[in-house]
């Protein structure tokens, strides 16, 4: 399974989040961790990570979304439910 779910990253960023997720029980968004110039690209990572979530959840494993504080996104987190 973790043979798919890496093959299913396209590119590091979405290669780092994968490992993230195999390594860690939940892992921050990654949308909210970007920093510098690469925030001028939010729309971009953000279609990047959605497609990410597809590739993954066509794998058969499912990836929870858990609200973050009062329901923010910016605090919300991710886990990888196999």
């Amino acid at each position: 399974m973790t043979e798919k779910l890496l093959a299913c990253a396209k590119g590091s960023w979405q290669r780092e989040i994968v490992r993230d997720l195999l390594r860690r029980e939940e892992i921050g968004n990654p949308l909210a961790a970007l920093r510098g110039r690469a925030k001028n690209y939010y729309l971009r990572y953000e279609e990047s990570f959605n497609n990410l979530k597809d590739r993954i959840e066509n794998t058969g494993a499912k990836l929870e979304y858990i609200p973050g504080i009062r329901g923010g996104v910016p605090t919300s987190k991710y886990r990888l439910v196999i």
